[in-house]
């Protein structure tokens, strides 16, 4: 500034140099944030909220990706996506032509932002291709639906044995197994079965099943947890930023680690038990004599069972007729057969225990096989009739969640998802109960050991320092220019904690909001398209009644769609960044940097 001073004078001329004083004061510095013509519009939602304490963490650094990303989720659509992204870009393109129009209230609002929507029309498009849906109709150009259903006119689907090609309602998987298992030779290749996967996004092959929308439902409303609890764990860690830049042990220690903590004890677990159930094959994962939980991957046995754990041979109804080992199966107890009814199937799992061939059973309707008190370790030891194997299916989330809290220590062997996880969830409520009265109490009362130990505070009550008192009343005590209050830090502390522990709970169940809204909104662009377009376009085969019901539906698209649906999924993704993620770390009590200038002051004074 002296320097800057110092030209001035030069150039001007004057005679007498500009004096400069510096006045030391505890008021705090204002803040000013470089940005971009793509960051400015991510900056000023940042700002509406609050401005930034001097110094504090940035929140719009995240911002610039995580709000794109949140609206994309709810506005997922490939066709909707490519319409915003243009219409962003061209008002990118043209932005220096389109900035007199700016003017207008309506148009400045969406010119101030093409960024913006430039980045949510991209991550609009990218979820879009996840879901696999254009204008909610499912694509299937990346290769084949991963069932063979319907007629049957895939030569490919009609060389897989066991398929009946006079069945319309047959669904079988496309796999591997002619791989897996020689059909000429009857013998094991050793290769594992695996599943034709589609490539990229959602199998379409789930539009025209009766439960698709369970599907939907199922990931998206797991995806919603588990970026909804990601973002709240990145806004916990900015806490831990700011700690370490303002050197703020205590708030490090005893407020962000019991936060991070208690989240992740509970919200974090869930997430893991979420990943956990998306990566499992289920269909080869079994529960073993009702106490443990064993994998068996999907490759044939080889004629001496030499290779166990395996599977039997693919569509053997009658174990008698498995080559070489049938009557070995045969003197098995009855219930170790999975193809019961006649019902062919891949093949049932064959699995060695304490020297016992154990065989796979069908459990469906019958109860008495998932008895431990019938079919256990003890029984199996004791008898063959005793040892059971059965598929497990995959369990219910929300149950396990709830039983966490109401049966503590206690998993069922059927809802068991990874070894010894009812000993985990208790020593995760533990330690989850134990960080609550840590970020209640700890850090009031160091600070009032600390207020304690001041050197005033020994002085006010020291009868022979007859100023202490009178400094104090002037301003002194605890900060500065404040007198340090326990019972209103210990007040403050108490609102603090109960509003995270319960704003964990009610934020998590926030973000399901990213379901609701991708639920609604695929779905209503399906009305539109199925009602309009097909049901009384496309069904009545006039050409020009095909003409007026397209100009219909881009009427609704552009209208409801991608306007007030748009909006809708902005509002949303502008609470979730403010209420769910910036309140675990931003003040936002600060006050945006102004450059002096003298016709500031004209204007004020006029």
């Amino acid at each position: 500034v002296r320097e800057a001073l110092r030209r001035g004078t030069l150039r001007s001329g004057a005679s007498v140099q500009t004096v400069v004083n510096v006045v030391k004061t505890h008021e705090m510095p204002p803040t000013y944030f470089k940005t971009t013509k793509l960051t400015a519009g991510f900056q000023a939602i940042v700002d509406a909220y609050g401005m930034a304490r001097y110094k504090e963490l940035n929140p719009a650094v995240f911002t610039v990706i995580t709000f794109p990303f949140l609206f994309g989720v709810m506005f997922g659509d490939i066709g909707h996506g490519i319409i915003m992204t243009l219409v962003a870009a061209l008002l990118c393109i043209f932005e220096k032509t389109l900035a007199p129009l700016a003017a207008d209230e309506m148009f400045g609002t969406v010119y101030s932002g093409r960024y913006n929507l430039l980045l949510m029309g991209l991550f609009a498009t990218y979820a879009g291709f996840v879901y696999n849906e254009v204008f909610s109709v499912p694509m299937e150009a990346f290769g084949d639906t991963m069932w063979c259903s319907g007629q049957m006119t895939d030569p490919r689907c009609l060389s897989y044995p066991g398929i009946d090609s006079n069945s319309t309602m047959q669904k079988w998987l496309r796999t591997n197994v002619k791989e897996a298992w020689d059909f000429k030779a009857q013998v094991s290749t050793g290769e594992e079965v695996s599943w034709e996967v589609y490539p990229i996004g959602g199998d379409p092959g789930w539009a025209h099943t009766g439960n698709k929308l369970n599907n939907a439902n199922s990931f998206k409303m797991k995806f919603a947890i588990v970026a909804g609890v990601l973002q709240m764990v990145v806004g916990v860690c900015c806490k831990l930023a700011n700690t370490i830049h303002f050197k703020d042990q205590l708030t490090m220690y005893f407020v962000f680690v019991p936060e991070i903590v208690f989240i992740n004890s509970i919200f974090g677990y869930l997430c893991m038990l979420i990943l956990t159930k998306w990566t499992t094959n289920w269909d080869a994962t079994y529960v073993l004599n009702n106490d443990q939980v064993v994998h068996i991957p999907q490759v044939y046995c080889k004629d001496d069972l030499s290779n166990m754990p395996c599977w039997t041979p693919p569509f053997t109804v009658d174990r008698a007729m498995v080559p070489t080992y049938g009557a070995k199966l045969s003197a098995l107890p009855e219930h170790m057969w999975c193809m019961g009814g006649g019902v062919a199937t891949a093949g049932c799992a064959v699995f060695e225990w304490q020297g016992r061939t154990i065989v796979e059973s069908n459990v469906f309707g019958n109860n008495t096989l998932i008895s431990p008190l019938k079919f256990g370790p003890e029984a199996c030891l004791a008898d063959p009739s005793g040892c059971v194997m059965w598929k497990q299916n995959p369990p219910s989330l929300l149950d396990s969640l709830i039983k966490m809290f109401m049966e503590p220590g206690y998993v069922p062997i059927e809802n068991q998802l990874i070894p010894g996880q009812g000993g985990l969830q208790a020593f995760l409520i533990l330690v989850a109960l134990v960080s609550v009265p840590i970020l209640l109490v700890t850090k009031p009362l160091l600070l009032k050991r600390q207020h304690e130990a001041s050197p005033r505070f020994q002085a006010l009550h020291d009868p022979e320092e007859g100023t202490a008192m009178d400094d104090v009343a002037h301003g002194g005590g605890h900060g500065h220019g404040e007198e340090f209050n326990f019972e209103e830090e210990m007040v403050h502390q108490m609102i603090h904690t109960i509003e995270y522990v319960l704003g964990c709970v009610s934020n998590t169940a926030s973000y399901l909001r990213l379901w609701a809204l991708s639920l609604a909104h695929a779905q209503l662009s399906e009305v539109f398209w199925e009602k309009t377009v097909v049901e009384v376009g496309l069904e009545s085969a006039n050409p020009f009644l095909i003409f007026i019901c397209i100009g219909a539906w881009s009427l609704f698209t552009i209208g409801v769609l991608m306007g007030m649906e748009s909006l809708s999924a902005f509002l949303h993704a502008l609470r979730l960044h403010w209420v769910e993620f910036m309140n675990k770390f931003y003040h936002g009590d600060g006050y945006k940097f102004s450059p002096f200038d003298f016709r500031h002051l004209n204007e004020e004074a006029e």
